[in-house]
């Protein structure tokens, strides 16, 4: 079996022993599915039982067991499978001769299927701007079924490459993996389409935050944005990794010089922001961030950021006050293109904690973060910013040593961090590859 076959709705894997329909797996014994590869393979022939026993039962030692009965009862559960009815008809019975396939088998999805591939990545793309965990878990759910339909469609690997690289960046699932899938994804789509808009910003944020390499990030930033200069992900791309490589003034003019459309999303409004804090204009970004949190009341990544410009210009108990708003925020997927930074608030809220001499109530949220990751993801960001909140250095180390293991988007801004250049990491050692 080496051959992906289309009739109807439904896609024949031959190579992964699957059958979709729709883009939903069909459950169907092995044997079922064999007979079927065997009648798709050869359509418009009528095939003798001895043809197909031959053929569909590869274990000769049981060939002999075989009987017109039992391939009769294959046959119907095939059909079964295929949802025949009176009017929708696949196989047909030549009465003693054998069976034939009748459906009209192409080795191209045909034009239905191509709708339903396009209707998945749309579908795909719409919940992914969504931003919320459903929402993206949805996305990678609509784009499979794409795959699952047609496994070479570039629409589709790149809309699955960039919504694994939103995972990734969110902390909801393991980054490291996530990007590992979106690198394959992403690579597979330019191939495909070297002009994938999409794959070009999945694979910029791989190299990034999986290769620490920087200046081959910024080349994928800035080719998705000659081809598409209105692209928002593509915009953010290169101006963080401006900020990143520590260029904030450029990045706040390439920030002034977008498309209104653009440049004046929530986004890029609080990429302004990052680039003073990070600067160590600490007023500056305070003005920027407050403005965005002002102008968006519900965007946590701004208000996260601004949280810790107040925190690093001396206003603790004011920031506290926002990484806690955003910590137990009841998260809203119709927010529009919501950023879930709860992660970051509670690092951020476990280091104010400590540095203020709340160590009863920061050791309970430590504690309870410490019992929610025994049953699932919690990034090593938010140990690493407590223990640097109370001074445990080398604690602090050892977690952001995790936190490069994960590939954790936070371990990527190291470099810049405020919080962490106590450390004098050196950028250099922190990003050559492991």
């Amino acid at each position: 079996m080496n051959k992906v076959f289309y009739f109807g709705p439904f896609t024949l894997d031959a190579a992964q022993h699957r059958l979709y329909r729709r883009g939903l797996a069909v459950r169907i014994t092995s044997r079922t599915l064999r007979l079927l590869h065997v009648l798709v393979s050869n359509p418009a022939v009528t095939l003798r039982f001895e043809d197909l026993v031959a053929m569909a039962w590869e274990d000769r030692e049981n060939r002999s067991e075989v009987t017109e009965a039992t391939l009769r009862q294959h046959v119907l559960m095939l059909r079964h499978a295929l949802d025949e009815s009176a009017t929708n008809r696949y196989i047909a019975t030549d009465y003693g001769r054998g069976y034939r396939f009748v459906g009209e088998v192409t080795e191209r999805p045909s034009p239905l299927v191509d709708s339903l591939v396009e209707q998945f990545c749309a579908a795909g793309a719409e919940f992914r701007d969504a931003a919320s965990p459903a929402a993206l878990t949805a996305s990678l759910n609509l784009y499979e079924r794409a795959l699952n339909i047609d496994d070479s469609s570039a629409p589709a690997l790149a809309g699955a490459a960039l919504t694994r690289v939103l995972v990734a960046d969110f902390l909801y699932r393991r980054p490291k993996e996530q990007l590992e899938i979106a690198k394959g994804l992403a690579e597979a789509a330019l191939a495909a389409d070297p002009n994938s808009v999409e794959a070009l910003c999945a694979l910029c944020k791989v190299r990034l935050d999986y290769n620490w390499d920087f200046a081959a990030a910024e080349v994928l930033a800035q080719r998705a944005l000659a081809i598409d200069p209105h692209h928002r992900i593509a915009a953010f791309m290169y101006a963080w990794i401006l900020v990143l490589t520590g260029r904030s003034t450029e990045s706040l003019a390439f920030v002034d010089a977008l498309p209104g459309d653009v440049g004046g999303t929530n986004i890029m409004q609080t990429c302004c922001g990052i680039a003073a804090l990070f600067s160590g204009k600490y007023a500056n970004a305070m003005e920027r961030l407050g403005a965005a949190s002002k102008r968006w009341p519900d965007y946590w990544f701004a208000r996260t950021f601004l949280g810790l410009s107040l925190l690093l210009a001396g206003g603790e108990r004011e920031a506290l006050h926002h990484f806690d708003a955003v910590r137990v925020a009841a998260y809203d997927p119709l927010v529009d293109r919501q950023m879930n930074a709860r992660f970051f608030a509670e690092g951020y809220a476990l280091y104010a904690r400590f540095r203020i001499g709340e160590n009863e109530e920061a050791a309970a949220a430590l504690q309870r973060l410490t019992r929610l990751s025994e049953a699932q993801f919690v990034p090593s960001t938010c140990f690493a910013l407590a223990e640097l909140g109370r001074g445990d250095v080398q604690a602090a180390l050892r977690h952001i040593e995790a936190s490069r293991e994960n590939r954790e988007c936070w371990y990527t801004h190291l470099g810049v961090d405020p919080i962490v250049k106590d450390l004098h990491l050196d950028p250099g050692a922190l990003y050559r590859a492991a």
